[in-house]
């Protein structure tokens, strides 16, 4: 009986784990303009942070200036932006990758992680500690800043994603 019970109760547990979505299942079908801006949205992030963020702008990461943004020339990616202060006063860059159907997305943030530079910019740098990267499944978000990354990488991961129809 004992037995029964704990096959059953295994099977109730798979199912609820198979209901809920696994963690790689997650996507973030928004545009990345969106993305970013549910971002800097985020209730959780502090008032100098919400300050912070307010003042930077996007543009757009060409194959042209992909290893600036992502460490390195010739990486394959569908679509990425790039938020930065408009007067490049501090070392910050909060950068948004949309990866291709079907990409190695962990070998994409092996590339980006072994190749950014977080001494890129003239007179400063952001410590290694302050570099993220990761991914809700096709989106890898870079985040460079000894202020705000910690900050910025908990509203990413707080992002409502949809769960994948694949």
């Amino acid at each position: 009986m004992k037995k029964l019970f704990a096959f059953i109760l295994t099977g109730l547990f798979a199912l609820t784990l198979t209901a809920c979505g696994a963690p790689e299942n997650r996507v973030l079908e928004e545009d990345l303009e969106t993305i970013l801006e549910d971002i800097y949205a985020y209730d959780g992030l502090s008032e100098d942070a919400e300050s912070f963020v307010s003042g930077l702008t996007v543009e757009e990461v060409s194959a042209d200036d992909a290893d600036f943004h992502l460490g390195k020339d010739g990486l394959a990616f569908d679509r990425a932006i790039a938020s930065v202060p408009s007067l490049g006063t501090a070392p910050f860059e909060l950068t948004l990758v949309r990866t291709e159907r079907g990409q190695d997305v962990e070998g994409l943030k092996d590339d980006i992680r072994d190749n950014i530079d977080p001494w890129k910019w003239v007179s400063f740098g952001v410590e290694d500690e302050n570099v993220v990267v990761d991914n809700i499944g096709d989106v890898v978000v870079i985040i460079m800043s000894d202020d705000y990354a910690h900050e910025l990488h908990d509203a990413f991961l707080n992002l409502e994603p949809e769960e994948s129809q694949d």
